[in-house]
């Protein structure tokens, strides 16, 4: 999970996270290949790791495209990992950006003749309608992917394609879909409610509800799912850019008054699942000298005593991903799903086939 690109001005020098990067770094081998042969066996048994791909695995394909879910799908992950932006006429999309970016994205044509919006590249996204984000064309090659594979002509999807698309392939995986809130700058996004209601209906309309889990770095969204549909899961994403004081992300929660004990306040929001930025600094790896993961075993235990779940974010690399397994988190999210299913393989996990 990456945070906002705004956010990286936050993070100075060695502290710099990964919204402004790929997460833990990219390694050889890390592409996706046709090779899940099990890495060397391990004795912690991992057999209940929820392996999720990021964006569908950005590392591998153009991120969110269905191309990278249908692959995700095939690798037998269990949960595809998903942002969610609003259009201006209240259609969940699969992207991760309040505005359409030029490095991802291109103009094709006017959704209607003379329309005055276009171009549409450099647009929030919320300010145009399905038929305007129709017309895009979203798969150039990221500097920080140069290995993923494009998505040719790809456009945005819709969150029902999605579900549709999984629906057919693996009617078992899970859903784990990120509000994406700019809660330091409302005006480029929706308003929470209309991402949680969007959401919803959704999944209920794909008869998905129970295998859905939404999670966000703003936490009011949070406090709205567990109002109006507190059967469905709540993940509580975080960082050192968002967990602090004055923070306006932390919904009803206040950081003064937990000590700046997120675990406490994770479990006083009434979230399921803690999710935290992988390490500090974000994009070391382990067994360097200045990895420093958020996620340890003491981490771990203590979150489990609190009744959460732990699933951190975004960990590219094979080392980490071990150190991270034997740490005892529940779950993981990453770019690189191809070599997840392989290390997880080595830990007594299994892929979820259709």
């Amino acid at each position: 999970m990456t945070l906002r690109q705004n956010l990286c001005v936050l993070a100075a020098g060695s502290l710099l996270l990964a919204g402004c990067s790929s997460g833990s770094s990219d390694r050889s081998g890390s592409e996706s290949t046709a090779d899940t042969t099990p890495a060397e066996t391990a004795t912690v048994d991992a057999a209940g790791l929820d392996v999720q791909a990021h964006r569908g695995g950005r590392g591998e394909h153009t991120e969110e495209s269905l191309t990278a879910f249908s692959h995700a799908l095939d690798l037998g992950v269990d949960t595809l990992e998903l942002d969610i932006v609003m259009s201006a006429d209240g259609v969940p999309m699969v992207w991760h950006d309040p505005r359409i970016e030029d490095t991802k994205c291109a103009d094709t044509e006017p959704a209607t003749e003379g329309d005055e919006q276009y171009p549409y590249v450099g647009a929030l996204v919320h300010e145009l309608s399905y038929a305007q984000l129709e017309t895009l064309r979203c798969d150039k090659t990221l500097e920080d992917f140069p290995d993923a594979t494009p998505a040719t002509d790809n456009r945005i999807a819709q969150l029902s394609e999605v579900f549709a698309l999984a629906k057919e392939k693996n009617p078992e995986v899970s859903y784990n879909i990120e509000t994406k809130i700019e809660a330091e700058n409302p005006a480029e996004s929706a308003p929470p409610r209309e991402f949680v209601d969007a959401i919803l209906a959704a999944a209920d309309e794909a008869g998905l509800r129970e295998k859905i889990t939404i999670q966000s770095f703003d936490w009011s969204s949070l406090e709205i799912v567990q109002d109006i549909a507190p059967e469905v899961p709540t993940v509580a994403l975080y960082d050192e850019t968002t967990w602090t004081e004055n923070s306006p992300w932390l919904g009803s929660v206040n950081y003064e008054d937990t000590d700046g004990d997120v675990l406490a306040a994770v479990q006083q929001l009434g979230a399921d699942v803690v999710s935290p930025g992988y390490a500090v600094p974000y994009g070391t790896t382990a067994g360097e000298g200045d990895y420093h993961p958020v996620a340890t075993a003491e981490y771990v235990d203590r979150a489990h005593d609190l009744g959460l779940k732990v699933i951190p974010w975004t960990v590219n690399d094979e080392p980490t991903m071990r150190d991270q397994i034997e740490a005892g988190v529940d779950g993981i999210i990453t770019d690189y799903p191809t070599l997840l299913v392989q290390v997880a393989q080595g830990y007594g996990w299994k892929p979820q086939r259709g």
